[in-house]
Parts: C-alpha cells; sequence; structure tokens
C-alpha cells in the first residue's frame, strides 16, 4: 500500500510540474527578457538578418507566453509565442502569431527536461514544406542564460530552403 501511494504521489509531482510552465524544469529558463541576433541563409545565397527582444512568462498552469519584436533585414515586426501542454497527447502544442493575430502558425514540440531542449515543428503547406526550430539552452551552472536556436525551412521536395541560428542571450538584471 505505501508503495502505491509513493506511486501516486510521484506520478501526481510529474503531471503537476508538466503541467505548470513557470515551475517547469525547462520553461522556468525562459522567463526573463531576452535578446537574440543570427542570419538565416536561403537556397539562392539570400541571408536574412534576424534581431529579437521579447520576454517570457507563465500565463496560468498550463501556458507560457513569449512576446516581443522580431526584425528581419530591417522590418520590425511584433511576435507573441503561445505554448501550451496537451495532456492526452504528452507533448506541446505553440502557437506564432505576428501583428493584430496574423501570420498565426501551429507548432507541435516535445520537451527534453534533461537536456534543456525544446524542439519545435510545424507542417506549413502542401507535401513536406515545414519549420523546424531545435532550441537547446547554455549557460554555467543554474543561470541557463544562452538559448541556441537551429531553425529549418523545407519545401516541398523536402529540400532545405533556408536555414540558421539564432542565439538568444537573457539581459542580466542589475
Amino acid at each position: 500500500m505505501k508503495t502505491l501511494l509513493a506511486s501516486l504521489c510521484l506520478l501526481a509531482c510529474a503531471s503537476l510540474s508538466a503541467k505548470d510552465l513557470g515551475m517547469n524544469p525547462l520553461f522556468k529558463h525562459y522567463i526573463g527578457t531576452w535578446k537574440a541576433a543570427g542570419e538565416l541563409k536561403g537556397e539562392n545565397n539570400n541571408t536574412l538578418d534576424i534581431k529579437e527582444e521579447w520576454t517570457g512568462s507563465a500565463d496560468g498552469d498550463n501556458s507560457f507566453v513569449i512576446r516581443g519584436t522580431r526584425t528581419i533585414n530591417g522590418d520590425t515586426q511584433p511576435f507573441q509565442w503561445t505554448i501550451t501542454y496537451n495532456e492526452g497527447a504528452d507533448s506541446y502544442e505553440a502557437n506564432l502569431t505576428g501583428a493584430d493575430g496574423s501570420q498565426n502558425i501551429h507548432f507541435e514540440g516535445h520537451v527534453s527536461e534533461v537536456n534543456l531542449t525544446f524542439e519545435l515543428k510545424a507542417i506549413t503547406g502542401s507535401g513536406q514544406s515545414s519549420i523546424t526550430i531545435t532550441e537547446a539552452f547554455a549557460g554555467t551552472g543554474e543561470a541557463k542564460d544562452v538559448i541556441e536556436s537551429k531553425v529549418t525551412f523545407t519545401g516541398d521536395a523536402g529540400q532545405t530552403t533556408l536555414e540558421g541560428v539564432i542565439k538568444h542571450e537573457k539581459e542580466k538584471q542589475p
């Protein structure tokens, strides 16, 4: 009976940490203000220069929100990521929206709490066109104040059309 009770307690604690994204071992590191820069290179040697400023915060028990601005080759636009945990599928869902709710892209994701990685994929058209983002935290000790985002766009034939890395750094608090 004690073993059953202990197992139920462990299961309840694991379920709670997965739902409460502000306390989740991965998402707690997203909390704060960040700046990012990087570039994506395309098929025809075109390059997109990316800069971002954003803030991450828990939004209730089952949601995490990232709000900010993204500048691509000098054009600045607001964006918002809304991330939720899907208990039935034991996975994460993320919606990326632009200004006034435009540019709604739905991603499905998986988290590794051990490696502190977040993998996201969106199917963007017919065939095999997609966007894949793999984020990995780095930093010393508990700080985890750097995120490296590897971004890959693929076309309908499965070919890579755009790819690159964006490095995010957490702003130091005074």
